[in-house]
């Protein structure tokens, strides 16, 4: 899949690999001697954000635990930076941060070699939790779950919010998300109930559980609330939520309740999983808190399907999104859908969607307008997109619900510079476009049209495939890969920004796809010719 992440960084001269690893050796060694010195930074250091290569994580260990006195005994915090995300000046990154949290009885361990942060140009952080994370009641635990203000017992929240800190001051600045499953995913929920200055958390992905109906608070310290809030006494923003569960995990029930993770303790209740969603969509200021759209896909745990829910009306950048996988144990989070797997592809496409803006679900508003009144109904016959100068006006006029927001280089959209296209009063004008109104058709991307005098059929010319288009995240994914899963790849972008539903329409229109060769059910190359296992050659 390409994970569309951008990372808006200042690029000088590339720094060689070399040179990062000997600066980011030689800060590992020199932190934790300072940290002994009672030294709390290094200013010529300190701030400064290094990268590191694949597999080889930074250790910030003695500077986030040495000085903790909530009971952590196996305290341990990795920094996973890509190269992509720090610049040869110094400056700040703007690459997500994303947290991943392991289960209960797990580690940190191996999160650096499968996480994938430098393919997707993430910040990756890997903290410890102490057999898992101090969510609910724990045997291990010295204090009751309603002292708060004990300080022998983990405190999760500090912890992650300090951790935090530390990473912003060496220059982290994007946004931060969580990943986390079963009681990774227990935190994420919890960190995301207690999002603020403290913890600003944009998104998270939850992984087999859901929100605790009560107690309302749990667990030492002031960011241990179980459930977001708006009342006067706190006020929690907006997160992005993307959940998936099993509809029989016998150990988190799906329909709520009592779990036996909380060791009888009946104080703590889940909440059904689809009430946890209304509650993050109604939180998070959704239209279609209680009326979410719905879709089946494909997966290949459980049953073999899995039932989205999406809630719709969101505000921008707020996605709310629930897979429940029909038939689905407490493994359903290292499954697949469609095709891809749940960690950490979709976990990163979701995390591209809440980048990029937008709300989730369909606009709630009409189609697009002229932002002004027209004072003519001329195109201006230089306005080309600028992806590619064939995306004139008339271009623009043979779709113009998807393409009427298209810009130029210049940044003039086309509902300003062709009016005749995208403004309704316009239509009537006695200066015709030249192009046919677009053809109904039930493919989600339409096709270009041909003009009144050509055949019927999809021009042999409109259905050819850009072949130097690529995914912006892998070279490999060309047209040819998009055309395997086109539904869920037509969206991707290359590194210019153009998506595949304009550089492959013989991948992505419907129409077009009867002048391809079939290779598969769903595969169709441009050249006609099949490779033994259904791929293009």
């Amino acid at each position: 899949r390409d994970q569309a992440i951008t990372c808006t960084k200042s690029r000088g001269a590339e720094q060689s690999l070399t040179d990062q690893n000997q600066t980011t050796m030689f800060l590992s060694q020199v932190r934790p001697l300072a940290a002994l010195l009672g030294i709390s930074a290094i200013s010529s250091f300190s701030s400064a954000l290094v990268s590191n290569a694949p597999e080889s994580p930074q250790n910030l260990t003695q500077g986030i635990c040495a000085d903790r006195v909530d009971g952590r005994a196996e305290c341990e915090v990795e920094l996973d930076v890509p190269s992509a995300c720090v610049s040869v000046e110094g400056g700040d990154s703007s690459c997500p941060v994303v947290f991943f949290l392991h289960g209960a009885g797990g580690s940190n361990d191996g999160f650096s070699r499968r996480s994938g942060v430098h393919s997707a140009q993430v910040i990756g952080v890997y903290p410890n939790g102490e057999n898992g994370w101090n969510t609910g009641p724990k045997s291990s635990n010295g204090c009751g779950w309603d002292d708060f203000a004990c300080t022998s017992d983990p405190d999760e929240g500090d912890y992650i919010a300090s951790i935090i800190t530390d990473v912003r001051s060496q220059g982290a600045k994007g946004n931060i998300y969580v990943i986390g499953s079963s009681n990774g995913a227990a935190l994420a929920h919890r960190l995301a109930s207690n999002a603020g200055d403290d913890l600003p958390i944009k998104g998270i992905v939850a992984a087999v559980t859901q929100l605790l109906a009560s107690p309302e608070r749990s667990g030492p310290g002031t960011l241990n609330y179980n459930q977001p809030s708006i009342s006067n006494e706190r006020t929690t923003p907006a997160v992005s939520v993307l959940s998936v569960m099993g509809t029989a995990d016998g150990l988190i029930p799906y329909d709520g309740g009592s779990s036996s993770v909380f060791g009888g303790d009946q104080a703590f209740q889940l909440m059904p999983a689809l009430d946890s969603m209304a509650y993050w969509a109604t939180h998070n200021g959704c239209t279609g808190a209680n009326t979410p759209a719905t879709s089946a896909h494909a997966t290949d745990m459980g049953t073999g399907t899995a039932t989205k829910y999406e809630y719709t009306g969101c505000p921008d950048s707020v996605f709310v999104e629930h897979y429940a996988i029909e038939g689905g144990g407490h493994n359903s989070g290292n499954g697949e859908i469609d095709g891809d797997k749940v960690m950490y592809t979709w976990a990163y496409e979701f995390i591209s969607r809440v980048e990029a803006g937008g709300g989730g679900g369909p606009p709630v508003s009409s189609p697009v307008a002229a932002p002004s009144p027209i004072t003519s109904c001329v195109d201006d016959p230089a306005w080309a997109g600028k992806f590619n100068t064939a995306h004139t006006c008339d271009y623009v006029a043979q779709n113009p619900d998807r393409r009427c927001k298209w810009e130029d280089s210049g940044g003039v959209k086309a509902d300003t510079a062709c009016p005749e296209a995208c403004d309704s009063d316009c239509t009537s004008s006695p200066v015709a476009s030249p192009v046919a109104p677009p053809p109904t058709s039930s493919s989600p991307f339409s096709a270009p049209v041909a003009s009144p005098v050509a055949s019927p059929t999809m021009p042999q010319d409109e259905c050819i495939n850009d072949d130097t288009w690529a995914g912006k995240m892998n070279v490999a994914h060309t047209c040819d890969f998009v055309a395997r899963n086109p539904d869920r790849r037509c969206n991707w972008e290359n590194s210019d920004g153009e998506r595949a539903n304009v550089a492959c329409p013989l991948a992505c229109w419907a129409e077009c796809r009867d002048s391809g060769s079939p290779c598969t059910k769903d595969i169709f190359c441009q050249s006609g010719e099949c490779k033994a296992d259904g791929a293009c050659l």
